[in-house]
This record gives C-alpha cells, structure tokens and sequence, in this order.
C-alpha cells in the first residue's frame, strides 16, 4: 500500500496540473465557440489534429526510451544524446514546414493562412525542445515543479486568448476603453481571428524556455553514437506506437469532414466544429489518465523487479478503474450542466448525444495504459506498435464506413471499438509474458453499476432546469461517496485479513 500511496501521491501533483490545465483551456471553449464560426472552429479543430501528430514524428519516441536508458548507462550521455537529437530533428522538420508554408496552407483548406502555417512550425519545434527536460523533471520525480510550469503557460495561454478574441475585439467595437482604439486597429487585425489562436499558443509556449533553464542549462548538444544507436532500437517500435496511437485519438479531425454527409446547414468542416467541442468535454475523462500515465510510467519502470509487482499492477489497475467509473458516471448525469457552462452556443451542441460513448472510449484507453506496462519493461515494445496498428486501422475504417451512414455516433463508435479492441490484445499477449492477476469480474460490476445508474437518470424527465442540475449533482456525490465507502471497507478488511 506504501507504493501505491506514493503513486497516488505523484498522480495527484500531476492531477492538479493536468486539472487545472484542463480546466483553464475549457475556457477556451466558450471563448471559441462564441466568437468563432462553427467552419472557424472547425478548422482550428483540424490543424491542432495535425499538430499532435506531427509532434509525435518531432521526438520519436525518446521520451520512453530516456525513462528506459537513463537506469542502464550514464545519464548524462543518455541526456544528451535524446535531448540533442530531438532537437536537430526537430529543426529540420519545422524549417521545411515554415518554407512550404503555402502549399501547406492549400492543402488544410480556405481557413488557413500560411502564416498560421509557419506559427505551427514554431510551436512544434519549441514542443519538442522541451519534451526531454519534461521528461527529466518526471523521472527525477520533481512533480511539483512540472505542475507550476504547465499551469503558468496554459495561464497565460487562456490570458492572450481572452485578449485577443475578446477584448481586443470589443474595444475595436467600441464596447469598452474606447480610447486605446486607434492603437488596437493598428496592432490587431479583426478578420482573422482564428490566427490569433495560433499566435497566442506561440507566445505561451515560448515561456517554457525560461522557466526549463535549469534543465535546458544542463544540456549539452552532443550524441554518443553507442547510446543513441541502442535508444533508437528501443524507440523505433515506441514511434509507430506513438505515430498510430495519435491517429486513434486524432484521425477523427483529419478525416470528419470529409466523409461527413454535408447539409446546407451543416458543412463537414462546420460538423467538425460541433463535433470536435463535444471531444473537447470528453477530455475530462483523460484529466486522471493523463496524470496518471506521467506519474505511473516511471513508477512502472522502477518497481518492474519487485517480487510483488504483477499484484501490485494489479490493484493499480482495480482502483484506476474504479475512479473512471465514477468520472464517467459524474459527467455524463452532469451533461446538460457542463455543456451549458462551456458550450453556450446552441449550434454546437448537436453531438452531445454521443459523449457518454466518448467517455466510455476514453476509460478503455486508459485500460490500455495500464495493460501496456507488460512490453514496455520487457523491452518488447515492437508489440505496442502491433497493437496500436491494429486500433489505427479500425479508427481509419470506422470512421471512413460509419460517419458517411451515422455521423457523430458513427465516429464514437468507432473509437469505442478501437480501444477495447487493444486493450484484449494487449491483455492476451501479456499473459504469455509477464502475468498480471487482474481482477475483471469486479471492474466488471462496477461499470455495469454506472450502466444502470445512467439508464436510470435518462428516464428521468424534470422540467425545470435547476431542479435537474440539483438531482444529478446531489446522485453524483451519493454514488461517489458510495463507492468510496465500498472499496475503502473492502481495502480495510484486505489490510486487516491475517
């Protein structure tokens, strides 16, 4: 209980990064959503689908594989060497994205300038300069520090946004501070609004540079041949891994609109939009997996000999489940609530029909994370490249066969069928090579528990609108607080049992 407690512990700092970074970049949503066009918005939605996928080919997977190399050889050389080399690939990568800016720009459609092009390049090259010190300050357990930094840019981040799409806007609207207007018309240009995310994301991101000089300070550009050649073995699986996993989380925003059946009110790109803010909601479903996974990746690494391990993975895994049950459970009787919270505008709300499913796919991929342990401490990491292939292709498939007939539930379902697919891959593969005792049957109950308790509240018909936010407020804290009580009873009878 002392590891998982210490686990815990490190989850929660990156809990609270990962939590408040969310929850100031839902902030972004109603900002978004009002000022931008549905087409707008939709656009903006693709490009960062890109982004994430780019950023995966930018670092190659040496993030893993600094965790994996910096316990079997020299630090510093392991260090250099990932850091160094992610950085020159890096540049390469952006300096020929920022000089084929244009044809970029024509290729991702009429919204996109090529500027907003060549602003991407830098916010990727940036990304992938501090993807090593991130991972230094994650494997020297330094959770705090990485929680302060995160939250201070996505701060700022929610800072610029406000001042460009809202205030800056409004003063030239004559809405307020109207003397400063003459010196906003100049500086700001109101027709294109959707760079100025991108602008806004650039300057933010910049800030990581001072706040990493401790870690940057400490690098030095240069690569041991030896080091770097048995690092790239390990991490060439770790990057199709990586390369696919993104296209399963992402692939919607590059194929959506152009497989959705367009309406004259609905465009793709427009269906996107609607689409990708209901996404957006999802994600708080990922608030814990993503803490979790930071904090769990090197606790994995590290307790991997421990006799006790396959047991204690196993109990990880229990409680992991167990709380994304009750997430889930929470956002989906909140629905009407939060989307009124961050989705004000009545034209993006068509899709929210299908976020418990959203929801449901986002537990299974962190059943995933947990599952996927097994290859990467024994260094078979070529089978999470098999795995997440495998979950690309049905993300590929699926959406190109189910949006064109179902739509937004066509896309829902199939990331749904892309992670529990992985997740009993990755399972039967395990067992053959390193067996852990999970318990199924009672992660089992729980979620058919949640189940029921969702069926029940959709058949619930309150009129009045407060009333219905009380009723599934005061029916999220009772299952919550039961659910607690019930696997806080059952660790105690464990603890105590001779």
């Amino acid at each position: 209980m002392t590891q998982i407690k210490k686990l815990a512990g490190q989850t929660a700092y990156y809990g609270i990064s990962s939590i408040l970074a969310r929850v100031l970049n839902f902030l972004l949503l109603p900002i978004w959503t009002d000022r931008l066009a549905r087409e707008e918005y939709g656009a903006a939605t693709e490009v960062y689908g890109y982004v994430a996928l780019l950023l995966i080919i930018y670092t190659f997977g040496m993030e893993t594989a600094f965790f994996r190399f910096s316990k079997k050889t020299d630090f510093q050389k392991v260090y250099n060497s990932s850091a160094t080399s992610v950085i020159i690939v890096s540049a390469l990568l952006s300096t020929l994205i920022f000089f084929n800016a244009a044809s970029l720009s024509t290729f991702l459609g009429t919204n996109v300038e090529p500027v907003y092009v060549k602003y991407i390049a830098a916010i990727l090259l940036i990304d992938a300069c501090i993807a090593i010190p991130f991972a230094k300050l994650r494997l020297e357990e330094k959770a705090l520090r990485f929680a302060l930094i995160k939250t201070t840019v996505v701060s700022i981040t929610i800072l610029l946004n406000l001042l460009l799409l809202i205030v800056f806007p409004d003063i030239i609207a004559e809405r307020y501070l109207t003397s400063l207007k003459p010196f906003v018309e100049q500086i700001y240009n109101a027709d294109q609004q959707i760079g100025y995310i991108f602008v806004a994301n650039l300057i933010a991101n910049s800030c990581y540079l001072p706040l990493l000089w401790r870690e940057l300070s400490q690098l030095r550009l240069r690569i041991d041949s030896d080091t770097l050649t048995s690092m790239l073995k390990y991490a060439l699986p770790l990057f199709i891994m990586g390369l696919a996993g993104m296209f399963n989380e992402q692939g919607y925003t590059i194929l959506f609109e152009r497989v959705f059946p367009a309406t004259k009110e609905l465009s793709g790109t427009g269906a996107l939009g609607v689409f990708g803010s209901t996404v957006k909601l999802s994600v708080i479903m990922m608030l814990g997996i993503q803490a979790f996974r930071y904090a769990a990746e090197p606790f994995f690494f590290n307790h991997a000999d421990n006799k006790e391990a396959p047991e204690l993975f196993a109990r990880i895994m229990h409680y992991f489940f167990v709380f994304n049950v009750v997430v889930l459970v929470a956002v989906t009787l909140n629905t009407p609530l939060i989307s009124d919270i961050f989705i004000q505008n009545e034209n993006y709300k068509e899709a929210l029909y299908v976020l418990p499913i959203l929801l449901l796919a986002k537990l299974f991929y962190g059943v995933y994370v947990n599952l996927s342990v097994w290859f990467k401490i024994k260094d078979k990491t070529i089978f999470g490249s098999y795995f997440a292939t495998v979950g690309a292709i049905i993300t590929l498939l699926g959406n190109l066969v189910l949006i064109p007939f179902l739509g937004f539930l066509g896309s829902a379902l199939t990331s749904l069928a892309c992670y529990i697919t992985m997740s009993v891959l990755c399972y039967f593969y395990g067992r053959k090579h390193f067996l852990v005792p999970y318990k199924f049957l009672p992660m089992f109950v729980q979620l058919m528990i949640g189940a029921v308790i969702i069926l029940l509240s959709m058949q619930l018909n309150i009129e009045n609108e407060v009333a219905q936010y009380a009723v599934a407020l005061v029916s999220t804290v009772i299952y919550g607080c039961l659910v607690f009580w019930f696997e806080w009873r059952k660790l105690e009878y464990k603890t105590k049992k001779p």
